[in-house]
């Protein structure tokens, strides 16, 4: 037997509907088209409620138990942008660990913005939220933060959400890098402890100080890398392509490039020029992990008697070393190709020696 049709009340005011089966009352905003529960409430009071609604629609007035739920219509919220936001960011091709880097700061964005509308964020929400974390003594961070949030805002105002970008008028953080620089006699105390640690420590504290890359790539120099009496590098960050000759010398340290690589065949039945034949923890033979690289030098480095503030020198401080061990010796401009930075700027961060070094007068 087919269903009996809902039956309306034709005598109530425009807009309100009642549903005898379920005894509910209903009004549809004309505007969006949006329907509206009442509920089970006496008739008299939602013919009222209806026509201060209509009224509202017809002269900008409204009840204030529905003005709310009118105005409860979607707004663009930031949470909403950030996904967009994260299109755009794909787009780019960005290193794998750059790109697990900005997903949690946009994670940490849309904790804080999520919820509001785009367009109501202020300079002043901006500014609290990164002084929240400079108090904190977390200047790196709200600085990462802050250049986040203006890429966000900038693309923001690009596809015409807002018209201007609320981050822009904030200070930028300026973190102070508070780890101790290496100093060339303390590596060579560090480098002479390394034989025993490892086979392979040695080796890989050499390859970063003789080639001057970063620990990402030196776990990944191959000896298939090795053609034309040069190694072939492309930056794991960067993604620039370096052509290191063999026969580089760094006279401060008496290293040659061919003898580094030399020594990291022997015993090495791998393709990588780090290998390890014992892993702790249970782990199986096999090349050396840039995390593998930091946790090496740092054990090596507590054991070597050597006396360090609270942030003592890490692995990547065997390029800062080696640059301004190479700029000494053969200038800056050669530094900063060795290094693979773009800019100088970049090369003098790594040159400066933080008041490690004595000046020669």
């Amino acid at each position: 037997m087919a269903k009996r049709p809902v039956r309306y009340d034709a005598n109530l005011p425009r807009n309100l509907t009642y549903r005898k089966r379920d005894r509910l009352y209903s009004w549809r905003n004309p505007v969006t088209g949006q329907e509206i529960s009442l509920g089970r409430i006496d008739r008299k009071d939602a013919v009222a409620q209806a026509i201060e609604a209509n009224n509202y629609i017809d002269q900008n007035y409204l009840p204030s138990c529905l003005l709310d739920r009118i105005k409860d219509v979607p707004t663009f919220t930031v949470a909403a942008w950030l996904e967009r936001y994260e299109v755009i960011l794909e787009r780019r091709e960005l290193k794998p660990n750059t790109m697990k880097v900005r997903r949690n700061q946009l994670a940490t964005l849309k904790d804080e913005f999520g919820r509001i509308p785009l367009s109501s964020v202020t300079t002043k929400d901006i500014a609290s939220f990164l002084e929240a974390y400079i108090v904190c003594d977390k200047k790196s961070m709200a600085s990462g933060l802050r250049s986040v949030l203006m890429d966000v805002f900038r693309e923001a105002i690009v596809e015409g959400h807002i018209d201007r970008n609320p981050a822009e008028p904030t200070r930028t953080p300026t973190p102070k890098v508070k780890r101790e620089r290496l100093l060339l006699e303390q590596y060579e105390v560090i480098r002479n402890a390394a034989f025993g640690y490892s086979e392979w420590a040695a080796n890989a504290f050499d390859l970063a100080l003789v080639t001057g890359q970063r620990r990402e790539d030196v776990s990944l120099f191959r000896f298939s890398d090795v053609r034309d009496g040069r190694l072939f590098v492309t930056q794991e960050k960067t993604g620039h392509k370096l052509a290191i000759p063999l026969d580089l010398r760094l006279e401060a340290s008496d290293l040659l490039l061919q003898d580094v690589v030399d020594r990291c065949r022997i015993n090495n039945p791998s393709d990588f020029m780090l290998y390890s034949s014992v892993r702790r923890g249970g782990r199986k033979p096999g090349p050396l992990t840039p995390d593998g690289l930091t946790q090496a030098f740092s054990t090596v480095r507590d054991a070597a008697g050597l006396k360090f503030g609270p942030n003592p020198p890490s692995f990547h401080e065997i390029r800062s070393l080696a640059g301004r061990l190479y700029e000494s010796e053969r200038g800056e401009d050669f530094a900063q190709r060795l290094l693979g930075h773009k800019n100088l700027t970049m090369t003098k961060k790594y040159l400066d020696a933080r008041g490690a070094e004595y000046v020669m007068v």
